[in-house]
């Protein structure tokens, strides 16, 4: 996955080995980017799985996130439009709070040709696909940006906006359709 998209440039790193062993990825990208445009990293995170049997899938981000220690103080379903001629993203916004830090964190699952925000219709089409076409595969991807003391929220999210726009036209040469 590139290092730089845009003026925004990354550095990746490894998972503790404890949480590679829970998740059972197959594949994964853990990369912060930072942009001297911007006041604050985000973190993209993509999870992979070649197979969603046997108890190897996505974590809910509604379940991990408390998991964490951090409180979920916002969830709204949210879309980033593109051009007229192609669907706009669905993804999950969500606002989290651990003491006085504050987070704004998007997510979406995609694979076998979607992105669904919607975690119930996601296991409908894994379970449709799955006795259809014989494929379980499919990713979480999460970008997570801190909200720095006194931010307005919309800044954070022209942050996590500006680089989703950099990273979706990547995903198809990482993500299987």
């Amino acid at each position: 996955f590139p290092g730089t998209l845009g003026n925004w440039h990354g550095v990746s790193y490894p998972l503790e080995p404890e949480v590679l062993d829970s998740l059972k990825l197959s594949e994964y990208l853990m990369v912060d980017y930072s942009s001297v445009d911007n006041a604050a990293p985000v973190n993209v995170y993509m999870g992979w799985y070649e197979s969603q049997r046997m108890g190897a899938a996505p974590h809910s981000p509604r379940v991990c996130i408390p998991g964490g220690g951090w409180e979920i103080t916002e969830f709204s379903p949210a879309e980033l439009p593109f051009s007229p001629a192609s669907a706009p993203l669905h993804y999950n916004r969500v606002i989290i709070r651990k003491g006085e830090n504050r987070q704004l964190v998007y997510y979406w699952f995609q694979g076998r040709g979607r992105t669904i925000s919607n975690e119930y219709l996601m296991k409908w089409y894994l379970l449709v696909d799955a006795l259809l076409e014989n494929r379980s595969d499919g990713a979480l991807i999460r970008l997570t940006t801190p909200v720095v003391a006194l931010e307005p929220i919309a800044n954070a999210d022209r942050r996590l906006t500006s680089l989703a726009y950099l990273v979706l036209p990547q995903l198809p040469a990482f993500i299987p359709d």
